[in-house]
């Protein structure tokens, strides 16, 4: 690498693990995503630093123009970083599922109290007359 790009990939790696970190302080991101992310920008910073390192993977990994090295590191990380967002949304997945269910189980029961209380529904109040409670929060 010349020098101009070594500096240039430098500074965009500094700057992703700065926009990483900023969006974990902010709450943006989560610290569960924000671990790839991390060791991307600190993994990239070290290559742009480190040159050999760079030519010492291509050369022993046998390939003989050691940038085509970043293309399969960032094919393997693009791999890794999706198989890792699908465990998430599968995990997310099962618990809305899960509340989705809690939500039907609590509503059937609330129907099932209020039918035996006679507490009448919205629907079912035909007279007009506003429940206490809801008349005073009107009225504010």
């Amino acid at each position: 690498m010349t020098d101009r790009v070594q500096v240039v990939a430098l500074a965009c790696s500094v700057l992703l693990l700065l926009l990483v970190l900023e969006l974990v302080r902010r709450r943006r991101l989560s610290e569960e995503y924000s671990a790839l992310w991390i060791v991307l920008a600190v993994s990239l910073i070290g290559i742009s630093l480190r040159r050999d390192v760079l030519d010492s993977a291509a050369k022993w990994l046998g390939v003989y123009y050691p940038p085509a090295v970043l293309v399969l590191m960032l094919v393997a990380i693009i791999s890794v970083a999706a198989l890792s967002f699908s465990v998430i949304l599968s995990r997310h997945q099962r618990q809305i599922d899960r509340l989705i269910e809690e939500n039907a189980i609590m509503g059937a029961e609330l129907r099932e109290l209020r039918s035996n209380l006679h507490v009448p529904t919205k629907s079912e109040r035909s007279d007009g007359v506003q429940e206490p409670v809801r008349a005073a929060a009107r009225e504010r």
